[in-house]
């Protein structure tokens, strides 16, 4: 029994299988830093840079959004102005136009009455020269039959 509790003894020194497992560590980690390390940190360099790459995109893209979001509400109000100024002038146009035919047909009904009461006038002269002539003449008549005699006409 001593001899075997002779060789289950602790050694502290390294044997030759020590080295030859670094070696095989060594290796298996330069392995693995050039098949496995550097590729999938590469990945993920790229990947971080695309995503930030990407929100600058995004964030640039929302500032022309706004800044055109902006500039188009600027432009339909005033577009609403512009419409609102030519419905004015339109209606003031419109207006101004109703009180012209207003005027133009005032002045063609006073025309009018002018026109009617000139007639009317001229008609009334022609009616008051007739019927002083039939008085004259029905006046003549009745003094023939008065006195009996033919009366010559008188000035």
């Amino acid at each position: 029994m001593l001899l075997l509790l002779a060789s289950t003894e602790i050694r502290l020194m390294p044997d030759k299988t020590m080295f030859v497992q670094l070696a095989i560590f060594i290796v298996v980690a330069i392995a693995l830093n050039y098949l496995v390390f550097k590729p999938v940190l590469k990945i993920l360099n790229l990947r971080h840079a695309k995503t930030k790459g990407d929100r600058a995109k995004i964030e640039d893209l929302t500032v022309k959004t706004d800044a055109l979001i902006k500039e188009y509400e600027t432009k339909i109000k005033q577009a609403k102005i512009e419409a609102l100024q030519m419905k004015e002038a339109i209606r003031r146009e419109g207006e101004a136009q109703g009180q012209k035919i207003v005027h133009e047909s005032k002045q063609a009904a006073l025309t009018q009455i002018e026109k009617i009461k000139s007639e009317i006038a001229f008609e009334g002269k022609k009616a008051t020269a007739s019927l002083e002539e039939q008085a004259k003449n029905l006046s003549r008549e009745l003094a023939q039959k008065v006195l009996g005699r033919t009366i010559d006409k008188m000035h």
